[in-house]
């Protein structure tokens, strides 16, 4: 069996080719790599630049032809920040599916998730406590493993080239320059922070999986790892130079002259943030966490079929939900919301699709009991053999239906809820969040909100509503069921009804 992942990144568009034999072995037959840049500028104007888009688009077409020479079987294409981002991610990915290459795009944790996957195949995990990083173009994964488990993941929304598109430098950059990007990388992770459980054990080790970090530990060691003391020296190298200084006298790969000095002073924050330990780059990544994702699923497609998991999720709606009105209404209206908030979020299609069919279900307790229907809906959910759906994806349809209402999750109140992995624990918090206020929004049941609108100031989440009458009751619902989002957000939620 021959199986194909291609990673279609913010800088690079990455294809890696491998072939399964019976006994498990695999063998690699191809990698195929394309600095093409499709996040540069999105900082600034908001969406794949004309020759980024047109570059990237040959990139997977040339990475088809030759997966079809190869008589490759199966293949999975995700998209990482940039199509979570840009406002003709759209577009691109249309114009890709044409090409014979559809691109899923997924959010930071499951990237985060399928990074951890590649370095869990590649190297065994010490019991002393180690940080695994990825730094991308427009995000950076981190998660946390000790004991011989998981202790935590997060997705922090910025990479070296939306940093570099946030404080444009001078070139050769000034100190100035390099202070502004300081202040604003401190405050990120002061925020990121605030997110993680207390008292993470300090690493001992960090595995770097990208090629930032690839390209700083062969300019500060020559080698395969680097010392932060190292860093410090060649992060003060390349803030010295121009960006053609870099490449022709620090030997950087030219595509990224603009923006390793960025990458090194965010790496060195980063560093500092999580405890200064010796950094080891792996030769691995989101490619390899895909190909084993396949093959954790026996070689299906990842995901299965859209049509059928939609398909069983309404005959089992059809089947229990006694106000369908309702549901059909919250779910447009989660719909509305995550489209608004995926940004903010780092949110994927895998998200977006798991809230519509939760907001789908969210009452179909009340066809056991009206007390505890949202406790009913989950235990229903959960027994139901949804086809489509892996058993971790039942689980959280069944912990977003359980959540709906009531306490919020939390890990060690709540058996299901702790179950879970770090990653989907944090995107069943954001999915909540989002279904509660959907919720909230038809409190009467009648269907009283026409339309909404997001809009997202520094300190608050402003909520552009109009309706039928006066929503009093649902403008009360949204005071009291926004809370989980405002905490989310680190924003308070503001009503604004519109005429």
């Amino acid at each position: 069996m021959k199986i194909a992942a291609i990673d279609v990144g913010s800088n690079s568009i990455h294809m890696v080719l491998i072939e399964v034999d019976e006994a498990g072995n695999q063998v690699l037959l191809a990698r195929e790599k394309a600095m093409v840049g499709l996040g540069r500028s999105l900082g600034r104007d908001g969406i794949i630049q004309p020759e980024a888009f047109e570059a990237g688009l040959e990139a997977l077409r040339r990475m088809k032809r030759l997966l079809t020479e190869q008589g490759c079987g199966t293949m999975v294409a995700f998209g990482t920040a940039t199509l979570r981002d840009a406002l003709n991610a759209g577009n691109f990915i249309t114009e890709a599916a044409a090409s014979g290459v559809p691109i899923r795009v997924i959010s930071g944790e499951e990237e985060a998730r399928l990074i951890y996957q590649a370095v869990s195949h590649a190297v065994p995990f010490p019991d002393d406590p180690v940080v695994l990083v990825d730094i991308g173009g427009g995000s950076t994964e981190i998660t946390w493993h000790a004991g011989g488990g998981l202790k935590a993941s997060t997705s922090i929304p910025w990479g070296s080239q939306r940093l570099a598109d946030a404080v444009p430098c001078s070139n050769p950059p000034s100190p100035e320059n390099q202070r502004a990007l300081r202040r604003l990388i401190r405050k990120e992770l002061k925020k990121a922070g605030k997110e993680l459980p207390k008292n993470l054990p300090e690493p001992f080790l960090i595995l770097g999986t990208s090629g930032t970090l690839e390209s700083l530990a062969r300019g500060a060691s020559g080698d395969t790892a680097f010392t932060v003391e190292q860093l410090d020296v060649f992060e003060k190298k390349l803030w010295r130079e121009s960006a053609s200084g870099r490449i022709d006298r620090l030997g950087v790969e030219p595509k990224r002259g603009d923006t390793l000095h960025v990458g090194a002073t965010w790496t060195m924050e980063l560093l500092r943030w999580l405890g200064p330990a010796p950094v080891r780059h792996l030769p691995v990544g989101l490619r390899e966490g895909m190909i084993w994702e396949v093959l954790r699923h026996d070689g299906a497609d990842v995901p299965p079929l859209a049509d059928l998991r939609r398909s069983t999720v309404e005959a089992l709606a059809v089947r229990s939900d006694r106000d369908p009105q309702h549901s059909l209404q919250v779910q447009k209206l989660a719909g509305d919301l995550f489209a608004s908030l995926r940004h903010s979020f780092d949110l994927g299609d895998q998200e977006g699709e798991w809230l519509a069919h939760a907001a789908r279900l969210h009452d179909i307790g009340f066809s056991i009991s009206e007390k505890a229907h949202h406790k009913h809906g989950a235990y229903i959910v959960s027994n139901s053999r949804l086809q489509g759906f892996w058993t971790e994806e039942v689980e959280i349809l069944a912990l977003l239906v359980r959540h709906h209402r009531g306490a919020m999750p939390h890990p060690e109140k709540h058996e299901g809820f702790g179950r879970l992995d770090p990653w989907h624990r944090r995107a069943v918090e954001k999915l909540t969040g989002i279904l509660r206020l959907a919720d909230a929004l038809d409190r009467r049941r009648i269907q009283a909100v026409r339309s909404l609108q997001l809009e997202l100031t520094d300190r608050h989440l402003v909520l552009h509503v109009e309706g039928q009458d006066d929503l009093l009751e649902e403008r009360a619902a949204v005071a009291k069921k926004g809370a989980l989002l405002e905490r989310l957000l680190d924003r308070s939620v503001v009503w604004r009804q519109e005429s």
